[in-house]
């Protein structure tokens, strides 16, 4: 099992944290966003051992920004932060 935090543009041009349909933070500058989701995925990875990734959902598509997996997990689509 993964759990995914998507950083992604409210209708202010402003940037939100979610999990799921959850608002985790919102009214972010993107820097904060992408810093906050990482840490939130690291953290939640260390505590639980399950898959954790951080995607920046936009209209243009998803970036996949980080991913915290044990070695061997099981996503072939990493991209280590």
């Amino acid at each position: 099992m993964s759990i995914l935090f998507a950083i992604q543009e409210d209708e202010a041009g402003m940037w939100c944290i979610c999990r799921g349909q959850t608002c985790l933070a919102n009214r972010l500058s993107l820097a904060k966003a992408i810093t906050d989701a990482r840490k939130l995925a690291r953290d939640h990875h260390a505590r639980t051992g399950m898959t954790a990734s951080v995607d920046l959902v936009s209209p243009e598509g998803t970036t996949r920004l980080g991913h915290y997996a044990h070695p061997g997990a099981e996503s072939a689509d990493t991209a280590v932060a």
